[in-house]
């Protein structure tokens, strides 16, 4: 079993199971959509773009395909990004919101989704750490470079289907395993799902 960091609920195998399941589907799959909550932006007298409650107000969510660099032993994510990019701003405009993250593994017929919060992260160690040679195609000057910084991901809840795991509560392929983590603690929490 992996270590996931945080404690699990007493006695909740399951949990565990899901926590694996999250982990190697990350690690196995490097690529995701992210998806950021977007405010509509406005630009005031002096040209300035400014995200007022209005702007807030027509908030619009964008989806994209991104790899992810590194996943931790507690299910961190590490993005790799450019401080200029539209997910970026898309955080700063909304420092509290969360973000979704999204993997998927046909081989394995099966998904994840993370919903997390998120934070930039510009630490010049870290970015060293995280980078990997491809990604001079796309931050030529390197990981200490100004166009480049990292996206912590820090998980807050899991949904995940995996068939070959047999992680598919009944209804059988309707609904998926869902964990949240409370104060530190992963716990099972019964799914979105209409009577």
């Amino acid at each position: 079993m992996p270590d996931v960091g945080a404690e699990s609920a007493a006695g909740a195998g399951p949990v565990e199971e899901a926590l694996a399941a999250a982990q190697a589907l990350l690690r196995r799959n490097p690529y995701g959509f992210l998806t950021t909550v977007g405010a509509a932006a406005r630009r005031d007298a002096s040209g300035r773009v400014t995200h007022d409650q209005a702007a807030r107000d027509q908030a619009t969510p964008h989806a994209r395909l991104v790899q992810h660099l590194a996943v931790t032993d507690d299910l961190t994510v590490w993005i790799g990004t450019s401080p200029r990019s539209r997910k970026v701003a898309d955080i700063a405009a909304n420092p509290e919101s969360r973000v979704a993250y999204a993997v998927e593994d046909r081989a394995a017929l099966a998904y994840l989704s993370v919903s997390a919060t998120v934070s930039v992260v510009d630490d010049e160690r870290e970015r060293a750490a995280k980078w990997e040679d491809g990604l001079a195609a796309f931050f030529p000057a390197g990981p200490l470079g100004d166009d480049f910084v990292l996206l912590r991901l820090d998980p807050l809840r899991l949904e995940l289907m995996d068939f070959t795991r047999r992680l598919h509560p009944d209804p059988f392929g309707l609904v998926p395993v869902v964990v949240e983590r409370r104060a530190g603690i992963w716990t099972p929490t019964p799914p979105d799902r209409a009577p």
